[in-house]
């Protein structure tokens, strides 16, 4: 089957487009984006669709990006669509808001996007995602560690504020766009950064599926493969799970009420989804509360030996167990003390502490670079390798013992806190960090554990820096 009747094919058989419908094309001048308009192009009156093209001018590569934004110009031209144009202020964006410059680029390219469709009063927004695409994001994924959902990959089709995200080209492979574009007799723009190896998704283009390929010439239909039948488990345990918190869970005030007995009952894969649900149904949204925040709530849940249990996890949600009766919420349930805990994963980053306020940063890298840095009071540095993750910043409890470098044997952190002359007024304020298995292995400002100590034979340090808080 030639590529225009593969593209039809899959376009009715996932129904990404009907007559009438009014597309927005997102258009870079490269190779993908300029298949993707003309197909669609081809298709357009044969399938009753009215087409316009948006171009965002990233400004990255300024002699570069001026001749991609004429060269789809002249496209839009040539075809007689409509052309939306915008030049995206991506410094300007990163001053005001911080982060990475390729993911801001990508946020504001996508709000332009968006109001590109507004404008035209257009349903859906096609973007040239192909298969290879695909293949770059699952194996991305795989290596940061993700769950089955991760594996999915992208969906042909995405909602975003009402408007959908379509993706036709998701199936096809990059080499068969190029065959295309050549026999259609049509050239395309090719970015220059897109051979720099500074960027993942470019190293793992340029040198991990290489690589792979050297084992399984298929490997990009192989993690294709693998995304299609992700997302199909991913979508039939979703909505296992939705059954589960409908038939389960009762709303309240900023909180979500359920039976502990009932959630315990659950398979391990739908408890975590069911967690899930519940904090995007509180929040909007799981960004900030990872795979670790959603472990420490359902661990909280199954905990035996104590029927009662009130803790915060990553200083945003709440869980109160009282027997059988759960509650998790956004907001404390009542002005005593809580648990807290914040999952720490061995990445590097920054934490604002809402309890016990102030700051924790994290940083890995090689022994012999960090190694030579200056250290603080309230650091510590560990063998990255011989530390059982993700740890753990937490409240101390009573009872807490620590395996204090040099002596034998365990001691109460009551003890140390004594020995050490901490003001009782600061040790309730004093956090402790964890490994995965609950050892104390550091308490910030007063003592260290003896494990996973660096040594000459470390190669990465895993570094943890706590900023208490002015009057800490």
């Amino acid at each position: 089957m030639d590529v225009t009747g593969e593209l039809l094919q899959t376009i009715e058989t996932y129904k990404l487009f009907e007559p009438g419908d009014r597309i927005v094309v997102a258009a870079s001048g490269g190779p993908d984006s300029t298949a993707l308009l003309h197909l669609l192009f081809l298709l357009s009156g044969s399938g009753g669709w009215q087409l316009a093209v948006a171009h965002a001018n990233h400004g990255f590569r300024p002699s570069e990006s001026a001749m991609e934004a004429e060269f789809v110009r002249r496209q839009a031209e040539r075809l007689g669509l409509p052309l939306f144009y915008r030049e995206l202020d991506v410094p300007g964006y990163l001053q005001r808001h911080g982060g990475n410059p390729q993911e801001a680029a990508r946020r504001l390219r996508y709000d332009f996007l968006e109001e590109a469709a507004r404008d035209w009063q257009a349903e859906k927004i096609a973007l040239a995602h192909h298969a290879d695409d695909q293949a770059e994001t699952v194996l991305m994924r795989i290596l940061r560690g993700t769950g089955i959902s991760g594996l999915g990959g992208m969906s042909f089709v995405q909602d975003r504020g009402g408007l959908k995200l379509v993706r036709p080209l998701l199936r096809m492979q990059k080499n068969r766009l190029l065959r295309e574009l050549e026999r259609l007799n049509e050239d395309y723009m090719t970015d220059s950064s897109n051979a720099r190896t500074k960027y993942t998704r470019n190293r793992i283009r340029l040198e991990t599926l290489p690589f792979l390929s050297q084992h399984n010439p298929s490997v990009v239909q192989a993690l294709n493969r693998l995304a299609h039948v992700a997302a199909a488990d991913d979508d039939f345990l979703e909505g296992e799970a939705r059954r589960k918190v409908a038939q389960m869970a009762r709303e309240g005030p900023g909180e979500v009420r359920f039976s502990g007995q009932a959630f315990s009952g659950l398979h391990v894969a739908l408890q975590r989804r069911f967690i899930k649900l519940i904090l995007n149904y509180l929040f909007g949204t799981t960004e900030n509360l990872d795979f670790a925040a959603v472990e420490q709530i359902r661990w909280g849940l199954l905990e035996e030996g104590a029927p009662n249990r009130r803790m915060t996890v990553s200083g945003r949600v709440y869980l109160d167990r009282e027997y059988d009766a759960v509650r998790l919420g956004k907001s404390p349930a009542s002005d005593g003390p809580r648990d807290y805990v914040y999952p720490l994963d061995a990445a590097p980053g920054q934490i604002a502490l809402a309890e016990p306020g102030g700051r924790l940063e994290m940083a890995i890298g090689p022994a012999e670079n960090m190694a030579a840095e200056a250290a603080y009071s309230c650091e510590a540095r560990f063998d990255a390798e011989e530390l059982v993750f993700p740890l753990q910043l937490r409240n101390r409890r009573p009872g807490d013992r620590m395996q204090v470098d040099g002596l034998n044997g365990s001691k109460k952190v009551k003890d140390i806190f004594i020995d050490d002359k901490v003001p009782r007024s600061r040790r309730e304020h004093t956090p402790v960090v964890t490994d995965a298995g609950g050892a104390i292995i550091w308490i910030p400002g007063i003592r260290r554990a003896g494990a996973a100590k660096v040594t000459n034979q470390t190669k990465q340090i895993f570094r943890i820096r706590y900023s208490p808080p002015p009057d800490g």
